[in-house]
């Protein structure tokens, strides 16, 4: 299916990007590495879609507006990052903060002027994806005012301004971890609560996993959240190394023996056991 061989070659795309972050080289050279490995696979992305059509128009909504704007995304991150960070004044630590502050209001003036596709991208409407998220289907101008100059083939009206939300949410993050501190940033989002202090003693496949299973079903953040962002967060919440995204991916995929899934199949397991001692 298109959908599950997109998504693989996004975790590809994900470790590649990891890895020129690791580099420790300079941040022009970064971002051309980074830029090839995104045009790579945005046409690895267009091949795909040539080669296998969509079985169905919900397939067809489901790649252009979850699947394919990651990929955007992930090249309009590399460039907005680098763009910030060389604009950035070599100056007071007063006049930096006041720069990505307003780096920050340009996001917020551009959530004012695309209100109503901003709603509907964090409520996750449903309701105009036949026009948004189809091809060859011209939209009302008052939703999207312009939609020329792209391959009607490999686009539709809605693909590229859900990649800027996803985007700007990216941003939105990288501007605030440099302005406030973990306290601060969290009073902010009025996410302010107790810290509980866990570690995951299991083994590390089993937290990968999970890892996967969240983010195929798209849990979180409306599905814009990307396999690394999840493991990441996993990882520092754990206190424990997962590994690489894609490493993992091949050693479940490889796995011969009883299930592809082993631990969650004994989570699934080990709750229908409670449920029929409760109902005993």
């Amino acid at each position: 299916m298109i959908i599950e061989e997109a998504k693989a070659r996004l975790v590809q795309l994900d470790e590649d990007l990891e890895l020129f972050d690791e580099m420790g080289i300079p941040a022009g050279q970064r971002l051309n590495g980074k830029l090839n490995s995104i045009r790579q696979a945005i046409a690895d992305l267009k091949a795909l879609l040539n080669q296998k059509p969509f079985s169905s128009t919900d397939e067809e909504i489901e790649f252009f507006k979850h699947v394919k704007p990651q990929f955007i995304a992930r090249h309009l991150f590399a460039m907005d990052v680098f763009t910030i960070e060389a604009g950035k004044p070599v100056d007071t630590a007063e006049v930096v903060k006041s720069y990505f502050e307003q780096e920050l209001k340009y996001i917020r003036k551009y959530y004012d002027q695309n209100k109503f596709m901003h709603q509907y991208y964090v409520l996750d409407g449903t309701e105009l994806d036949g026009l948004l998220f189809v091809r060859n289907v011209q939209p009302p101008s008052s939703l999207i005012p312009d939609v020329q100059g792209f391959d009607p083939q490999f686009s539709t009206a809605g693909d590229y301004i859900f990649a800027r939300f996803i985007t700007n949410e990216r941003i939105q993050d990288f501007l605030t971890d440099r302005l406030y501190s973990p306290q601060e940033a969290e009073a902010l989002s009025g996410i302010s609560k107790r810290r509980v202090t866990l570690k995951w003693t299991g083994e590390a496949i089993n937290l990968a996993e999970m890892a996967y299973g969240i983010w195929l079903t798209g849990q979180v953040n409306n599905g814009n959240a990307g396999i690394s962002e999840i493991m990441g967060w996993l990882e520092i919440n754990f206190q424990v190394t997962i590994g690489r995204p894609f490493r993992r991916w091949q050693s479940i995929s490889g796995r011969k023996r009883v299930s592809h899934v082993k631990y969650i199949d004994q989570m699934k397991a080990a709750i229908l056991k409670r449920l029929d001692d409760e109902n005993a």
